[in-house]
């Protein structure tokens, strides 16, 4: 098995242009819709947020559709999204610390929520299965266990800000955690038939999701997000492929597929995609999201 490395990653640098604008433009950012202002990092965050927050609130996302968190950078459009924000929701665990250097060249108020510290996981550890601190993976909205356990603290933070619509974000956060429960019974029963199965990802993504439905993820492409595999690491996961007689690959849309396709095809094995993000068209909800990537993972574990 490849052993698999992630390590925090985050943009080199805000772009000085963008600082400037962010001085600039901050004060120009209007609440077009009269509504306040809360901003999750990614999609699937802002779902979440949106059924907790209710009707009340415009919800925005920050990073763009198809991009992946850990080789973005900000952009002035990035700063208007934030700059009138009172509330930013990041997933935490490093997944995207820029957002703290993003607030600050925006000149933002917002209180900054980390979701992911409210469930455990943070920056060199997390619960569930063993792992090394530097195997850490930080995508725990991937388990509708965890991204249900998220939002009563989400509740309690936006009813500090508002004190009158505190019943109203209880009531929504036990309510849209029923509707999770739920969504993780139908998912359990879908992989059901091929819980065991062994499978390589494109990187070190799928743990929460593979430790609630019972697959054994063997190895990954990527050792480090944005580091491309070496020739030994790319051998030694063809050799796992066909040691554990892997059926199936499952790449992503942020990732390049020029290594995922080597490895598929020394291996005999099949190259899907999966998506722990998503935010496009068919994609746009959590619920959609999840019950995408489950009935791919069946699809290709099963062989048909």
């Amino acid at each position: 098995m490849t052993r698999v490395h992630w390590r925090r990653r985050v943009p080199g640098r805000l772009l000085a242009g963008v600082v400037l604008f962010a001085l600039g433009c901050a004060a120009r950012s209007p609440e077009t819709s009269g509504r306040p202002v809360a901003v999750a990092t990614i999609a699937p965050l802002a779902d979440l947020l949106a059924r907790v927050a209710g009707a009340g609130w415009e919800v925005r996302s920050i990073v763009p559709a198809g991009t992946s968190p850990h080789v973005f950078e900000p952009r002035p459009e990035s700063v208007r999204l934030l700059a009138p924000a009172r509330l930013v929701v990041a997933v935490g665990a490093g997944y995207d610390g820029w957002v703290m250097r993003l607030a600050a060249a925006s000149a933002s108020r917002a209180v900054i929520h980390d979701a992911g510290s409210t469930v455990g996981v943070r920056l060199g550890g997390e619960p569930g299965p063993a792992h090394d601190e530097e195997e850490t993976d930080p995508r725990w909205w991937l388990s509708p266990v965890l991204a249900a356990a998220a939002l009563p603290p989400l509740a309690q933070r936006l009813a500090a800000l508002d004190r009158a619509g505190a019943a109203g974000y209880e009531s929504r956060a036990r309510s849209a955690q029923a509707d999770l429960m739920c969504l993780d019974a139908e998912i359990k029963e879908r992989l059901a038939p091929v819980r065991g199965a062994p499978l390589l990802t494109s990187h070190n993504a799928w743990s929460y999701f593979a430790a609630r439905y019972g697959l054994h993820v063997v190895g990954a492409i990527e050792p480090v997000p944005g580091r491309e595999p070496s020739p030994a690491e790319l051998r030694g996961l063809i050799d796992g492929a066909r040691r554990y007689r892997v059926r199936a690959l499952f790449t992503e849309p942020q990732f390049p597929l020029s290594s995922a396709r080597v490895v598929a095809r020394d291996a005999g094995v099949r190259l899907l995609t999966v998506d722990p993000i998503g935010g496009v068209p068919g994609l746009k909800t959590y619920d959609q999201l999840l019950r995408f990537d489950a009935a791919v993972f069946r699809q290709g574990l099963e062989g048909t």
